[in-house]
């Protein structure tokens, strides 16, 4: 029953295309809701060096309190940077967003805070590529150089269309991070990346997937995604849809994908081929039997058990394997 609602609700929001308000106030939030400003033009370098779209001012959810550099010892840190899933048209990374995603790893995984930004939707005026990887960018600038949190200390992490975003920054760190001296982070986690943006485009297609049954995403939230996000620009470019261009990583990468998920083909390839690149360390969790990203609507489906489990191996392999 669950699994109709949500494919209902995404059906319907997908013909409509309605707008998600993104508000820089606090709101229920309080003082874990933070406005991150814009870092020095220089770092946002190459496929963020856009005519139209630029740098803005981003907000952002600590859980479960803001980090705060002068109570805080360093090293004694664990930072999840998480950024949400959505299709890159919904979620803002508030608490009816991501509060089960946030507070499930907070528990399970034993961070000491999990930080979900609010990056800017295709959605709505002005949100297209590269908008959501330049205020990734300026997210990640603002744990390492504002509040200086050790890189060592803060795991990229992210959920559908943000781990594809999560990969599209780490891709640019590979690329420019030397250029802009930006650090890797001391651990990745890619719970069921969205990593073939183009194949949104085609309905059909996804709708022909052996797991579209057993699954609540449909055809039209992903072309929603894709036409808008990818307006513009070409949605096959290895920093939209990563499947097919593997690269270099130098943190330890953990994925998570569901073995009755419409991108389980997809996730199992990507993981193979980050695996194939010398040097990157990864590692694949498939939950058995389970739909399309259980971290985060794992409490609206009735998965707690199963987010927690994943949650938890995702702790251990970060404690095992961080960049150092």
């Amino acid at each position: 029953m669950g699994m109709r609602i949500i494919k209902a609700f995404l059906q319907h929001g997908s013909k409509v295309q309605v707008r998600t308000s993104l508000s820089l106030k606090p709101g229920h939030e309080g003082k874990r809701f933070v406005v991150m400003n814009p870092s020095p033009p220089s770092l946002y370098k190459g496929p963020m060096d856009d005519k139209q779209i630029k740098p803005a001012t981003v907000g952002g959810t600590w859980t479960p309190a803001a980090y705060d550099p002068s109570s805080s010892k360093p090293e004694a840190v664990d930072v999840v940077l998480h950024f949400h899933g959505g299709a890159y048209v919904i979620g803002d990374g508030r608490d009816h967003d991501t509060g089960f995603l946030a507070k499930t790893i907070l528990k399970h995984a034993r961070v000491t805070h999990v930080f979900t930004p609010q990056y800017r939707l295709s959605s709505n005026p002005g949100g297209r590529f590269p908008a959501a990887l330049q205020d990734a960018l300026t997210s990640y600038t603002h744990l390492i150089h504002t509040l200086r949190i050790p890189p060592s200390r803060i795991t990229i992490s992210g959920d559908s269309a943000g781990a594809n975003l999560t990969l599209a920054l780490l891709r640019y760190l590979s690329e420019y991070g030397q250029d802009v001296e930006l650090p890797w982070p001391g651990c990745v986690w890619l719970w069921s990346p969205w990593v073939n943006v183009a194949a949104g485009l085609n309905p059909r297609r996804i709708e022909r997937n052996q797991n579209y049954h057993t699954d609540y995403l449909g055809g039209n939230f992903g072309l929603w995604g894709v036409s808008t996000f990818a307006e513009k620009h070409d949605p096959h470019d290895p920093y939209l849809s990563p499947l097919g261009h593997p690269f270099r990583v130098q943190s330890p990468i953990w994925l998570q994908c569901g073995e009755a998920e419409m991108l389980y083909a997809d996730d199992i390839a990507i993981a193979k081929e980050l695996e194939g690149v010398a040097g990157n360390r990864v590692e694949l969790l498939v939950k058995e039997a389970m739909p399309h990203d259980i971290i985060l609507v794992g409490g609206l489906l009735g998965f707690h058990r199963e987010a927690a489990e994943c949650a938890q191996k995702a702790g251990e392999f970060s404690r095992g394997n961080r960049k150092l």
